[in-house]
């Protein structure tokens, strides 16, 4: 069952401090994070790496990069969740496989402090480096013009066949079971739509807008589910839809289109 970004985590809270002797550095785990985007919060998940790969320990931390959190001996996996809002509750996932199966819904981001997730294998000495990477990906608009006798007016900038929701782990095989074509029950409607300023005509001009989508890996075009940016608006008097393929879109993507229309 698909997990909204208002996800519910919980557990103990606690801030990255130094040790306080070194008995305890073969207890403790000195974690660093490579995250391309700032976050207010970090939950991080220790579990065991064996066969049942059991949680071991759950710990909200704040912002810093370099955390140093208690670990006991063994092969551990080590999972980063970072901006994930509410609380888990009593619901945290208690095995490696349980995390893999949760997702997150497009529907809950908020692009200006996107949802990242990312884990890592500690084996040996204490120490791990772990990159989180966003699920979220950017379609900016750069110039945009069209080829006619007349301009479009009231032109709307839109996305559609995006992806709903996927696992918060995953990093490739992005074929999505169901798609939004419309900002309906989003809490950010504008990272889906937005409309222009101005009038589309033969001169190019610089639209300047972001747009936000899931990692979709499908075919474009009939009969395929891959995302597009829809150009809409009134050319004489009649309305009109353009329909632009984003091609093969990554996890945490960046898309980089000028638009011409013809």
């Amino acid at each position: 069952m698909p997990v909204a970004a208002v996800m519910v985590l919980t557990g103990a809270c606690v801030k990255a401090l130094p040790l306080q002797s070194t008995e305890r550095e073969a207890d403790s785990l000195s974690l660093h994070i490579d995250a391309p985007r700032p976050y207010g919060h970090l939950d991080v998940f220790i579990y065991s790496d064996t066969l049942t790969k059991a949680l071991e320990s759950h710990w909200r931390c704040d912002s810093a990069r370099t955390l140093r959190l208690p670990c006991g001996k063994g092969d551990k996996i080590i999972v980063a969740l970072a901006d994930v809002r509410g609380e888990f509750g009593e619901k945290l996932p208690a095995t490696y496989d349980a995390m893999e199966n949760i997702s997150m819904d497009y529907a809950g981001e908020d692009p200006s402090s996107p949802f990242q997730s990312g884990f890592c294998y500690v084996q040996g000495p204490r120490e791990a480096d772990l990159r989180l990477s966003p699920l979220l990906c950017s379609v900016n608009i750069g110039s945009i013009s069209l080829q006619g006798d007349a301009p479009l007016c009231a032109p709307v900038l839109s996305l559609r066949h995006v992806s709903a929701a996927f696992p918060i782990l995953r990093q490739d095989g992005f074929h999505p079971s169901h798609t939004l074509d419309g900002p309906d029950g989003l809490d950010f409607p504008l990272m889906m739509l937005r409309s222009l300023p101005f009038d589309i005509a033969s001169v190019p001009q610089q639209a300047g807008i972001t747009l936000y989508c899931y990692p979709n890996e499908d075919e474009a075009g009939p009969g395929g589910g891959g995302t597009e940016l829809v150009v809409s608006g009134y050319y004489l008097k009649e309305l009109r839809e353009f329909y632009i393929p984003l091609g093969n879109i990554k996890r945490g993507g960046c898309i980089y289109i000028d638009v011409k229309l013809e």
